[in-house]
């Protein structure tokens, strides 16, 4: 059981720690640059006037900010950083909490004898590490349209597809 808990519990928990981190950190420093950058263009705006150089620049240096803030907001979108970084901490405090209460008998261990405790433990942890897989697939799949919903870019069965490749 040592080397369960060693090679697969305390790795796995790492994996979401680390990625916990990782996509917190990601979604933070571009929050804060949407910030900065939409807070700039209004005193650009208002200035425009006043300096020089703005009332030549000023109109293409706002644009170039607009379009690096809907370039930021797009990663943002896609990457998905915030929801990952709440469900990568979410998973890996379930984990750390299972542990515990395995080790010390607690909640559904209690009065189990070791082999049942054990075995216990481990289908609860890859039931949780599954559910986590589940849901990933899940959400790529819906990406990638294929959430079992005709969206009419597939033609129907009896028309043969084209061997046209233009």
């Amino acid at each position: 059981m040592d080397d369960y808990i060693e090679e697969r519990v305390k790795k796995q928990r790492e994996w979401y720690e680390t990625k916990a981190n990782s996509n917190k950190k990601i979604f933070l420093r571009y929050q804060k640059i949407i910030i900065i950058l939409g807070a700039l263009i209004p005193v650009l705006v208002a200035f425009e006037g006043a300096i020089p150089c703005l009332k030549v620049w000023g109109g293409p240096i706002t644009a170039l900010i607009a379009a690096v803030i809907a370039v930021i907001a797009g990663l943002d979108k896609l990457g998905q950083p915030q929801p990952n970084w709440f469900n990568y901490r979410a998973n890996e405090e379930i984990i750390k909490k299972e542990r515990w209460l395995y080790k010390y008998k607690a909640g559904q261990y209690r009065g189990l004898g070791d082999e049942e405790a054990n075995t216990l433990f481990v289908e609860r942890i890859e039931s949780i590490i599954s559910a986590d897989i589940a849901r990933i697939t899940n959400l790529r799949e819906r990406k990638d349209g294929k959430d079992g919903k005709d969206d009419g870019s597939k033609k129907p069965p009896e028309q043969p597809e084209s061997d046209d490749q233009t």
